[in-house]
């Protein structure tokens, strides 16, 4: 018997967030040292101009629907309302 089928489906669903968990953590930090990185070196070469706001911007659009998707910020269309959708297709209350 392997030790995956050892283990129940509630044990999967955790493990499975702890890794989303785990994932958006390492994005959140090479975010932000690299725009840490790239704040400096815009200081230092092109005071007078702050592009590398922009890339903080779009790249923090991207971390921010991370963070939405980790921690089903707005979770419109998860479990629940399936299963409140089949409930009510099935003629459930």
């Amino acid at each position: 018997m392997n030790s995956q089928d050892q283990i129940s489906a509630k044990e999967r669903k955790v493990i499975e967030h702890v890794k989303k968990l785990k994932s958006f953590y390492q994005h959140l930090i090479t975010y932000l040292l690299v725009i840490s990185g790239l704040v400096i070196a815009n200081l230092i070469l092109a005071p007078g101009y702050l592009w590398s706001l922009w890339a903080a911007f779009g790249w923090g659009i991207g971390l921010a629907s991370h963070a939405i998707s980790t921690f089903n910020l707005f979770n419109f269309f998860g479990e629940d309302w399936e299963r409140k959708q089949v409930d009510k297709r099935m003629g459930r209350k």
